[in-house]
């Protein structure tokens, strides 16, 4: 049986799990697998997990240990809770609290510049329609990328829609994003392609985002999750309701002259 297949299987369907914790773990589980040579998965005992972790500490932060043995946790406790082993192997183990990294932020003004960065060729306005979606939704990454043409036509682009485990989740977004994410569609190359950004992945927005902000002159080194925290502190000023955090997200925009065209 493939107890690992299984577990990440489950796991997504139970909505436990996103696309980037899936990739995560199967890393994390093919690393260890490749330690252990050849041992069976329930076989494997304390000792077994500290050698492994003394190995890590060779290549790898604390930090990246601390995920890696994580995601081994989280494995044999649904072997566990399946009762295909009897122990957690690393039931004695504890690993250090990991100091919390300062919290990074990027200012408005500092996205516009960003924003400006994209310019004006096919790339450049398909990552500009990421950044801001990211902004007005606080979806992570991973769900603007899965985002397919049909499903905005059926709610008008008005609507972001995604699909957690059984739960389906709606964010609203402003008209001149809607507006032009509706143009954008309509000049895409590949018009059979579903999704409407197409085959760029999570890392490759990653490295453009970081490219535009060298570019734009800001000295610290952002990331995309950065947005998401713009997104976060508006909403958190204005509740649940939607009306008012759009209209908030329009002021921000006009007041640094995004959508002002």
């Amino acid at each position: 049986m493939d107890f690992v297949k299984e577990f990440l299987e489950t796991s997504k369907e139970n909505g436990k799990i996103t696309d980037t914790t899936h990739e995560m773990y199967q890393r994390d589980l093919k690393d260890f697998k490749e330690f252990i040579r050849g041992k069976e998965w329930i076989d494997v005992d304390n000792d077994d997990i500290l050698k492994y972790i003394e190995e890590l500490k060779k290549k790898y932060s604390d930090r990246s240990i601390y995920r890696k043995v994580s995601s081994l946790k989280s494995f044999y406790r649904y072997l566990l809770q399946k009762r295909i082993i009897d122990f957690m192997p690393m039931k004695e183990i504890e690993l250090p609290k990991l100091q919390k990294a300062p919290l990074k932020i990027l200012e408005l003004q500092e996205l516009n510049r960003v924003l400006e960065q994209c310019g004006d060729s096919f790339e450049g306005k398909r990552d500009s329609l990421v950044i801001r979606l990211l902004c007005e939704t606080g979806l992570k990454i991973n769900d603007i990328l899965e985002i397919e043409k049909d499903m905005l036509e059926t709610y008008e682009y008005k609507n972001i829609t995604t699909t957690k485990g059984k739960r389906v989740y709606s964010e609203p977004i402003s008209e001149k994003l809607g507006s032009d994410l509706k143009n954008y569609i309509e000049m895409l190359k590949n018009p059979e392609e579903k999704r409407v950004f197409g085959q760029l992945s999570r890392q490759g927005f990653r490295a453009r985002f970081i490219s535009y902000g060298k570019k734009a002159g800001i000295k610290q080194e952002i990331s995309p999750n950065m947005i998401k925290r713009i997104s976060i502190e508006i909403k958190d000023k204005h509740g649940n309701d939607d009306i008012s955090f759009i209209e908030k997200i329009r002021e921000a925009y006009m007041k640094i002259g995004i959508g002002d065209d």
